[in-house]
């Protein structure tokens, strides 16, 4: 019976905490990210390098669009940013040869990352998996 008094309790608070929280504040969340999303989309197939689109040059870029200005190394955008899920839009962390984060690029929320690659020699949207040393994700806005 304690039991069932708790879990009422517990579902009390979240109908009380989703009735005070203001839909249209996550909706506007929701939208930023997907257009994040989208902004990087725009740059895939842009050479790797072409126009600062390295990958936390790319990174910064996309950002910028939304009036964020991000560090120039993906090591000081790691630390700029709050810890995060790699929820769509979020910046993603990589660790590719176990001597520091070394590569970052956006989630699409998919299981995806959009990134610029030294491998692909463009701007690309791969599985996270296939990208070693997953260090991370965080939200810089």
């Amino acid at each position: 019976m304690r039991h069932v008094a708790v879990a009422s309790l517990c579902l009390a608070l979240l109908s009380s905490a989703l009735l005070v929280s203001s839909p249209s504040r996550a909706e506007a969340q929701t939208a930023t990210d997907q257009a994040i999303v989208e902004q990087a989309r725009s740059w895939i197939g842009t050479p790797y390098g072409a126009y600062g689109a390295y990958c936390s040059g790319f990174t910064s870029l996309v950002y910028r669009e939304f009036g964020a200005y991000l560090p120039d190394s993906p090591a000081s955008q790691y630390y700029s940013g709050v810890p995060s899920y790699g929820e769509a839009g979020d910046l993603v962390f990589f660790d590719e040869h176990g001597y520091g984060i070394s590569h970052v690029g956006i989630a699409t929320g998919h299981g995806t990352v959009i990134h610029s690659s030294t491998y692909y020699g463009a701007v690309v949207e791969t599985p996270i998996y296939l990208i070693p040393g997953y260090v991370g994700a965080g939200d810089v806005l």
